[in-house]
């Protein structure tokens, strides 16, 4: 009876324990990286309006992250940027801009541009 009672704690236990995430979510990826560079770019080039279109990626981004260019509608704004997952709010060198990664974590952003 005790060893059954003692499995059926241990296994509560672990099936009420939080997921554990190897990275980030990249489902809104784009608007994440969309806003951060029209904040960025609004301080960068104080007068010329940012324009956001879309991101042309290099690749898909995966739940580390990814590198792309960022078309604005003013053809001389935008540019290259790389963005990367951290499971804790420790910045990258390079970032400009932190944003709460869901289900946990920070994207780190860094604009190659400015």
């Amino acid at each position: 009876m005790k060893i059954v009672l003692r499995v059926l704690m241990a296994t509560a236990a672990i099936a009420g324990a939080a997921p554990a995430y190897a990275d980030g979510n990249t489902a809104n990826l784009d608007q994440i990286v969309g806003q951060a560079y029209n904040d960025f770019q609004q301080h960068c080039t104080r007068t010329m309006a940012p324009y956001f279109q879309r991101i042309v990626w290099n690749n898909p981004p995966t739940g580390q992250g990814g590198t792309g260019t960022i078309i604005d509608a003013n053809q001389s704004l935008g540019g290259p940027f790389t963005v990367s997952w951290s499971p804790d709010n420790s910045r990258t060198p390079d970032a400009q801009r932190i944003v709460p990664a869901q289900p946990q974590g920070y994207w780190d952003i860094a604009f190659q541009f400015c």
